[in-house]
């Protein structure tokens, strides 16, 4: 019986861990993304051609005018966000433009922040 209860809560533990490990932040984790691979395209400064604009999270949220909103919080797989990163648009081309995509982990961790919320955190 020692054993079993011992080994719920190393269960319990580990389940808790592995929730805050896998928790994403806007700030820290998909902001520096958008900055280092959207913004010479996507900012204000310039007029981007599809009228999104990264500058900040409520431009990100408020998406562009041909298409509304490319993040459905709660819904990564459903978000034109993810589907530009991937390519799997039926408009435009894979983002970013012109330059290597990114990497299947970068793309799954953005993902994972619009599952959780699409929080401004």
């Amino acid at each position: 019986m020692r054993t079993i209860i011992v080994i719920l809560l190393l269960a319990a533990v580990a389940g808790v861990a592995q929730e805050k490990k896998t928790k994403v932040s806007f700030k820290q984790d998909v902001l520096p993304v958008i900055t280092k691979k959207c913004l010479n395209c996507h900012n204000t400064e310039d007029e981007s051609p599809s009228n999104l604009y990264l500058d900040s999270y409520e431009e990100l949220m408020k998406g562009d005018s041909r298409h509304g909103p490319v993040v459905k919080p709660k819904k990564g797989e459903e978000s034109v966000l993810i589907m530009k990163l991937r390519g799997t648009t039926t408009f435009g081309k894979q983002m970013p433009r012109g330059k290597k995509p990114l990497d299947e982990e970068t793309i799954e961790m953005i993902s994972t922040w619009i599952d959780q919320g699409a929080k401004n955190n």
